[in-house]
């Protein structure tokens, strides 16, 4: 049968024209889909798939992306070439549908060994010999995308709903196979301020006021003043906060977490909770991270329509080019308020058992651009923060005026995530589920505003980066009022919720749990060492494998290193901004050598905690017992001490 013209005068008709656009976009999603799920994290896997991980809902998310991006390109280009008149019209046309195609499908299979522009040429000359060789079946062409688009539009409306209602149906039949959970078991809200860092929470000290609610909160609970973050980003800090093992241990220290260990979802699913988590890191906080392990609901990633966009390959493209603009946001950021409204919906389907829930706020992250009026909160002007991003690679300031009006933003996000908080639990109350509420608010690390020639995170182990705020609260079983001075390792959370909650204890957490520290038991020392690690983004120079920073904090010292440079000891204790490098005097040199047989042996810290440090060696002299309270600090410094890692998105 003869194939019905669907050109005329050298342009294809409007019907061509879509089904054209249509069909050979549905594949192109398709093999794009295909390539970002089934490549991420493997050796054949470049910067493009690797940038953002997705779920296996991108197998229809690709398709439906580039069908409606490809049609509205296609009809744009009619559009244009109609009204220049040009005899090329038609050819152009078909040009860009072939470049909008073979880019996408080069960029998935060349991206790990070429760069874009190169891909872009090299797709540029094969869409022009493809054009060539299709313009005299430009008709047959046509006819071929339309029995496309009709074979994968069901085809994908299928994958859609298979994969909808499998979730569901998974998670229906996980909550079913719950056991019963203790009587008198509580609700267990844990709240992770991603990047908020201590000594900018007012009720740790700090001039402004940052955080109302957590102020009011730790007069009902216990404030651990020092609480030690195990790395400076969020995906080791996460891994640790869900297995209470370190870095070293856990190995979530690049892109993923492999789940080789139990994590506290998993225990709480044990004993009959329902378990969730709500993130607004969508970029290391997420199920496809490896951490959806235990959770029966994990909302993370495609959360907004941006951040749907954002994982296809074109999306990604415009978000990068976003970012260059100034005071540019996150496309598809997702809010505090977001987060609470997944976590509300959630929580109230079903109440006959308890939940644990995990809830990442992400609006202290940069570029520190809260919504209003947080944003101008303590700068009197809505037009501050967006200057330094990290995924826009703006990563150093110049001036230190910029550097206050980001702090001030920074400050603004903290107070936002405070006043979400105080809503998320008046709405908890009002629904009746605050009656039996154990409520944790920690932070993953902590950030830099010029410390040390510092900025953002992710770059060095200092007290700023690795620092953060730790509350628990939980009224008639916990003390009110309390607050633990000596340094504890965020780590032991894990040990810890696991000694309060009651149960089985078929989930073993390996560090001792913090209630001796608030309990007054005799037996409560302080851990004599506390671990924080750190691994670059890329090699050094040199070659060989990413460098990698430790960091040993005693009550007294704080010994950082890093591989082939030279160590860094502090005596934080008197000098918490950490200016003065003792490692070069008799007694620095002496506790060097001591800490550093803990850092050649990670395991030593497990054999022998002390690192064979005397008490009188590891904890400050009688003068100075108390180590220095967090509203003592003095303003930030910007001097460089030498110690630090390549910046990099976190």
């Amino acid at each position: 049968m003869a194939v019905v013209p669907s050109w005329r005068d050298d342009r294809p008709t409007a019907s061509a024209l879509f089904f054209l656009f249509a069909g050979v976009g549905l594949i192109t999603g398709v093999l794009e889909g295909a390539s970002l799920y089934l490549l991420q994290a493997s050796r054949w896997s470049g910067e493009t798939i690797d940038y953002l991980l997705v779920p296996r809902r991108i197998l229809y998310v690709s398709p439906l992306v580039d069908l409606v991006l490809f049609v509205a390109l296609g009809f744009l280009a009619a559009g244009v070439c109609r009204v220049s008149r040009g005899r090329v019209s038609g050819r152009l046309i078909l040009f860009l549908l072939f470049m909008l195609a073979v880019f996408d499908v080069l960029s998935m299979a060349l991206d790990r060994f070429m760069d874009v522009p190169y891909i872009a040429v090299l797709s540029a000359g094969i869409s022009t010999a493809l054009m060539r060789g299709c313009w005299r079946h430009r008709d047959r062409l046509a006819a071929a995308a339309r029995k496309f688009f009709w074979v994968l539009v069901p085809a994908v409306a299928v994958l859609f709903l298979f994969l909808r209602f499998s979730r569901l149906e998974a998670a229906e039949d996980a909550v079913a196979e719950l056991g019963r959970p203790p009587a008198g078991a509580p609700n267990v809200l844990l709240i992770v301020m991603d990047t908020v860092r201590a000594d900018h929470l007012s009720a740790l000290g700090y001039s402004r006021t940052t955080t109302p609610n957590l102020d009011g909160l730790a007069a009902q609970g216990v404030l651990f003043e020092r609480a030690i973050s195990t790395s400076s980003w969020t995906l080791p800090a996460h891994a640790s906060l869900l297995t209470g093992r370190f870095p070293f241990e856990h190995g979530a220290e690049r892109r993923t977490y492999d789940g080789r260990f139990a994590t506290l979802p998993e225990a709480f699913q044990e004993r009959g909770y329902r378990t969730g988590a709500f993130s607004g890191n969508a970029y290391y906080f997420a199920s496809t991270n490896g951490f959806g392990r235990g959770f029966l609901r994990f909302d993370g990633v495609f959360s907004t329509a941006l951040d749907v966009l954002a994982r296809t390959l074109y999306g990604r493209s415009f978000m990068m080019l976003y970012e260059e603009a100034p005071h540019s946001d996150l496309p598809g950021r997702k809010h505090a308020d977001l987060v609470n409204a997944q976590f509300l919906g959630w929580v109230r389907k079903d109440s006959s058992r308890p939940f644990f829930a995990v809830l990442n706020y992400f609006d202290a992250h940069d570029p520190y651009l809260p919504p209003a009026p947080f944003r101008g909160k303590f700068a009197g002007s809505q037009d501050v923060g967006g200057m330094l991003n990290s995924w826009g690679e703006r990563e150093t300031l110049e001036h230190p005026a910029d550097v206050k009006t980001e702090e001030e933003a920074y400050d603004g996000g903290i107070a936002y995530m405070d006043d979400r908080i105080g809503r998320l639990l008046a709405s908890l109350k009002q629904s009746g589920l605050a009656n039996n509420l154990l409520l944790v608010v920690v932070s993953d690390h902590g950030e830099f505003f010029g410390e040390h020639g510092l900025y953002l995170h992710k770059n060095a182990l200092y007290l700023e980066g690795i620092h953060v705020p730790l509350l628990m609260v939980w009224p008639g079983h916990l003390p009110a009022g309390v607050r633990v001075a000596p340094p504890v390792s965020i780590a032991r959370l894990p040990a810890t919720l696991m000694s309060l909650v009651p149960g089985s204890d078929a989930v073993k957490f390996p560090s001792a749990p913090l209630e001796p520290l608030w309990s007054g038991t005799p037996s409560a020392d302080p851990e004599p060492l506390i671990l924080s690690e750190l691994v670059a983004n890329s090699p050094p120079p040199t070659g060989g494998p990413p460098l990698r920073t430790e960091s040993l904090l005693s009550p007294r010292w704080h010994l950082i290193y890093t591989q082939g440079q030279k160590p860094l000891l502090f005596d934080w204790s008197r000098d918490p901004r950490e200016q003065q490098n003792l490692a070069g005097t008799a007694q620095g040199r002496e506790v060097v050598a001591a800490m550093m047989r803990c850092m050649q042996d990670h395991f030593a810290l497990i054999r022998q905690p002390d690192c064979g440090l005397s008490a009188a060696e590891l904890n400050p002299p009688p003068a100075t017992s108390q180590p220095a309270k967090a509203a003592a600090l003095p303003p930030p410094g910007r001097e460089d001490s030498g110690a630090g890692l390549g910046q990099g998105p976190r």
